[in-house]
């Protein structure tokens, strides 16, 4: 009978900054009211921030905000879970660029969401950069079986998972989670771990579907071909 193992994912040095920082910030906040007030009205990004008030660098400040303790350690507890893997692979440079570029395609979805659907909450927390890394380990593991929550489950089965929950906590739970900063963080993840953002890589793997789908049309008898036509002339 095979035995579960349990995994611990490292504690590495990038994290401990981050998470270091954070509840610094946190805390700050918290001791100190006019602290709170100024990120309040100054660090938060929202669709009258960024395009009425000029704030542009709130598509990054955002992030290090949050609303509450359990807020800042969720966060924390899975950029830790999923983390400390593609921190241990990746160059330290790469970890901040990634974190970064995550954090500003959140930001970029919560104000095309804002704008369509003409609504001006402000938005905090890290959550957009935690789901892109979310969704990298995801990649990484797309087709390999995990245990997540002590169930076995692929790593794109993992990502609908999480976007499932959020959309329930939504729906049912009342709760005021961004899901625009969510997925805006995965696509970003995503994009940025399969480096189906480049180009030259997109036109590659078009190339090879195309290629593919002709292969299939082969293959199929004559006439099952599309475009045959057995009608008189």
């Amino acid at each position: 009978m095979a035995q579960y193992r349990m995994y611990w994912p490292p504690v590495t040095r990038n994290f401990k900054i981050i998470a270091g920082v954070l509840f610094a910030l946190w805390f700050a906040t918290v001791m100190y009211a006019p602290l709170r007030v100024f990120s309040a009205e100054n660090m938060l990004i929202s669709r009258d921030a960024v395009f009425n008030r000029g704030q542009i660098w709130t598509l990054v400040t955002y992030a290090f905000f949050h609303a509450n303790f359990m807020h800042l350690l969720f966060n924390l507890l899975v950029l830790w879970m999923f983390g400390g893997e593609l921190d241990n692979a990746w160059k330290s440079s790469r970890w901040w660029k990634f974190l970064a570029l995550c954090t500003v395609g959140g930001s970029v979805v919560i104000l095309l969401s804002q704008l369509i659907f003409q609504t001006n909450h402000p938005t905090l927390g890290s959550s957009a950069a935690v789901m892109g890394v979310v969704a990298a380990y995801a990649w990484n593991h797309w087709n390999h079986k995990l245990n997540f929550m002590f169930f076995p489950m692929t790593g794109k089965t993992m990502l609908l998972v999480f976007i499932g929950i959020d959309v329930v906590m939504v729906v049912f739970g009342g709760e005021a989670i961004s899901i625009a900063g969510h997925l805006g963080g995965m696509a970003t993840g995503l994009l940025l771990a399969s480096g189906y953002w480049k180009p030259k890589r997109l036109k590659t793997m078009l190339k090879r579907r195309k290629q593919r789908n002709r292969l299939k049309l082969l293959r199929r008898p004559p006439e099952n071909r599309p475009g045959r036509s057995d009608k008189p002339n």
